[in-house]
C-alpha cells in the first residue's frame, strides 16, 4: 500500500477511534465543559470531512476545515484555562449577528413586515451584543495572540498557509490549478501536502481529547483505552511523513508557473 493509501487508511480508522470515544462520553451539562464538548465534536465532524474530501482526491479543499479545527482547539482549551473566554465567544457570535442584521436593514428592497421582524432581532440580538461590548471593546485578540495563550505557538506558521486556501487566494488556485503547460483540473496533491493537512487535523483531535479528560464522564479506564487508540493511530500517521525533497513544489513556485 503506497503511503497517501496508508495515510487515509490511518485517517479513517481515526474516525471510528474518535466516534467510538464519543459513543461512551458523557458530557457536563454545563460551560466551559458544555461548550468543550461541543467543540470536541465539531472538530471530530472536521476530521472526518477532512479525511473524506482526501480520499476522493480534493486534499487542498480540506484546508479550510483544518484550518477550523485549529481554532477550535484553542478555543476548547482556553475555555479551560481563561475565565472571560466564554464571554469572548458569546461577543464575537452576538457582534457577527449585529454586523448580519445591520446589513440586512441596510436593503431598500424590504417589505415592512420584514423590516419590522428584522428591527425585532436586532433589539434583542443588542440586548445581548451591549453588555458584552462594554466589557470586551478595545480588548480583541488576534488568532495569533489566542495560539499563545493557549500553548499554540507552532500552529501559526500552518495556520497561515491553511490559510491561503480557505481564502482561495492567488497563490492557492495556483497551487491547485497549474500545471506544467497549462491549467489543470483535479491535480494530484503531493504526498507532503496531504501529510501535512492530515498530520495536523490528527494532532488537533488528540490535543483536544486529552483536555476533556477532566472534563466528560466515562466509566472506569474506558477514557485511558480511547486514548491510548487514538494516540497509536496518531504515532502511526505522523510516522508516515514523507521525506523532504531536494525542490519543494510550494505554493509560491506554483504561482510564479501561472
Amino acid at each position: 500500500m503506497s503511503q497517501p493509501q496508508t495515510l487515509v487508511t490511518l485517517s479513517i480508522e481515526m474516525v471510528g477511534a474518535v466516534s467510538a470515544f464519543i459513543s461512551e462520553m458523557r458530557p457536563p451539562t454545563r460551560p466551559p465543559g458544555r461548550p468543550q464538548c461541543a467543540l470536541f465534536l465539531t472538530l471530530a465532524e472536521q476530521y472526518e470531512a477532512a479525511t473524506r474530501l482526501v480520499q476522493v482526491g480534493l486534499a487542498t479543499h480540506a484546508a479550510g476545515h483544518v484550518r477550523s479545527m485549529l481554532e477550535g482547539l484553542t478555543d476548547l482549551l482556553l475555555l479551560a484555562t481563561q475565565a472571560d473566554h466564554l464571554g469572548r465567544m458569546k461577543y464575537a457570535q452576538a457582534a457577527g449577528e449585529k454586523r448580519f442584521l445591520d446589513r440586512m436593514l441596510e436593503s431598500p428592497e424590504l417589505s415592512a413586515s420584514q423590516r419590522v421582524m428584522l428591527e425585532g432581532r436586532l433589539a434583542e440580538c443588542m440586548a445581548r451584543y451591549q453588555p458584552l461590548h462594554n466589557e470586551f471593546r478595545g480588548d480583541k485578540r488576534p488568532q495569533v495572540d489566542d495560539f499563545a495563550l493557549a500553548g499554540l505557538k507552532s500552529l501559526v506558521g500552518p495556520y497561515s498557509m491553511l490559510c491561503s486556501f480557505a481564502h482561495n487566494d492567488l497563490t492557492a488556485l495556483a497551487y491547485r490549478h497549474q500545471g506544467e503547460r497549462g491549467m489543470t483540473y483535479r491535480e494530484p496533491v503531493p504526498e507532503d501536502t496531504t501529510f501535512l493537512l492530515l498530520s495536523h487535523a490528527s494532532f488537533v483531535v488528540m490535543r483536544a481529547m486529552g483536555a476533556l479528560k477532566s472534563v466528560v464522564y466515562l466509566p472506569d479506564g474506558r477514557f485511558d483505552h480511547h486514548q491510548a487508540e487514538i494516540g497509536r493511530l496518531y504515532d502511526a500517521i505522523t510516522g508516515l511523513a514523507p521525506a523532504p525533497s531536494i525542490e519543494s513544489e510550494s505554493p509560491d513556485n506554483r504561482e510564479r508557473k501561472a
